[in-house]
């Protein structure tokens, strides 16, 4: 495996940046509550405008989307019709609500898309960072998903992720979008009546815990999704060896946007749709 230019370039930005991420006192970081309701920080741009840059760095006039650019939804399905270009989606701060909160379910995920095909993904938790040297994850269409170490034992290098194989044990389904829309759901509804869930965690934490094999959380659903929750979802789901689909069971594609089901193996996957559909498990 050998890493993109881009991936070394964001690896040395997350390093420069985890400072920035652990605040001594969280209640000292700016905030205000966007129209959607969900909150906002100086974080959130601050890291943005930086992944930003390095974008232009490397791949000059490409078309970024960021959360925090407050594009309405028709503007964004204009976007997604775009097939001939790349474009990337920039999260700096994935999960805000948990960095506020103080949790560690909080990170950063950029994306580039070409067409329906997500081309390769960055995701950083820098909580994992701080503790264990580990945490930046990378993943290139048709390469693989992989996660940096810097540990003493592994001394800096790539390693390769794998989704968990299935078991008999209970499978424990992230959902990522609201509690409420799950509810007002059938299908979506069916899976919170069924399985064990971990509601609300951030895309980037989902993505990672699927993708290296967490032998319990074994599958991320999403109730709605945008660029910068989906698509690195899917890639790293993907090129760690799992299955990922719209809700109706067909090949989940970039560039419309569709709702996924992105689980660890077939079996699981197959499980999750057979209950959205009001089967058993």
């Amino acid at each position: 495996m050998t890493e993109s230019p881009f991936a070394r370039g964001a690896r040395y930005l997350c390093r420069k940046l985890s400072r920035h991420y652990i605040p001594v006192v969280h209640t000292e970081i700016s905030a205000k509550i966007k129209t959607d309701r969900t909150p906002v920080t100086d974080l959130d741009q601050y890291a943005l405008e930086s992944f930003r840059r390095l974008i232009e760095t490397h791949f000059p006039g490409q078309r970024t989307i960021g959360e925090e650019d407050l594009r309405s939804p028709d503007e964004l399905r204009q976007l997604m019709l775009v097939m001939i270009e790349p474009q990337w989606s920039i999260d700096g701060l994935d999960g805000t609500w948990h960095f506020q909160a103080g949790t560690n379910s909080y990170g950063a995920a950029i994306a580039r898309r070409l067409g329906s095909w997500v081309e390769e993904a960055i995701i950083f938790r820098p909580i994992d960072w701080a503790l264990h040297r580990s945490g930046f994850f990378w993943a290139a269409r048709g390469k693989g998903a992989w996660e940096w170490c810097s540990c003493t034992k592994c001394g800096g290098t790539y390693n390769r992720l794998r989704t968990a194989k299935h078991n008999h044990r209970r499978l424990v389904v992230m959902l990522e979008g609201s509690s409420r829309e799950f509810w007002n759901n059938a299908a979506l509804a069916n899976i919170g009546k069924t399985l064990t869930t971990r509601p609300s965690l951030s895309s980037c934490i989902a993505a990672t815990t699927v993708a290296r094999g967490n032998a319990e959380a074994r599958a991320v659903v999403t109730a709605r999704q945008n660029p910068w929750d989906g698509w690195p979802i899917a890639l790293f789901i993907d090129e760690a060896g799992g299955v990922v689909t719209d809700h109706a069971g067909k090949p989940y594609s970039a560039h419309d946007c569709s709702n996924l089901v992105a689980a660890a193996n077939r079996e699981d996957h197959a499980a999750i749709l057979r209950i959205m559909e009001g089967g058993a498990a």
